[in-house]
């Protein structure tokens, strides 16, 4: 299973990727030296990033922060649970993330359950399309019984599949 933190760790551990990505003189931290050999050496596609900022968003998520001072080159640490030659703390981060994962999902859904309560929030629900089976019928034979296998419209192909 793929774990963000532990590959985080992983790759800022790794000797072989110093020039790009490499632990601070601190150990509680790393430094991103040339933000474009992350994607030149696709580093970011570990991670399922497409770009900087989604990596950088994802940090966040797992309690990283920028650390201030750094101008010329971005470096991120986390308070507690990021630190060289201690990866057992990792587990602790993860949990971490978790719990704050759930308590912001609690904060929304109260937001929203006071929203409706108070009536200054309308539910928005998708339109669905209601066909009936004697015409969901109808159409599955105009499409699978004639000799032409090609759908004439984006409705003949959605009931391309249907089993009836």
């Amino acid at each position: 299973m793929y774990q963000f933190h532990v590959a985080v760790y992983e790759i800022v551990d790794d000797p072989s990727l110093d020039s790009t990505i490499s632990w601070s003189k601190s150990n509680k931290s790393f430094i991103i030296w040339s933000p474009k050999e992350l994607f030149t050496k696709k580093i970011l596609k570990r991670f399922f990033c497409c770009n900087l900022s989604q990596f950088i968003t994802e940090l966040d998520t797992y309690g990283f922060v920028r650390i201030e001072g750094s101008d010329e080159q971005l470096e991120f640490g986390h308070k507690h649970y990021f630190v060289r030659g201690k990866p057992e703390l990792l587990t602790k981060m993860r949990l971490q993330a978790a719990m704050n994962r759930m308590k912001k999902s609690a904060q929304k859904a109260k937001a929203r359950a006071e929203a409706e309560k108070n009536g200054s929030m309308t539910l928005r629900r998708e339109p669905r399309i209601i066909i009936h089976a004697d015409d969901a019928r109808m159409k599955y034979k105009q499409i699978f019984e004639s000799s032409s296998t090609i759908a004439k419209t984006p409705l003949e192909n959605r009931f391309r599949h249907l089993r009836i």
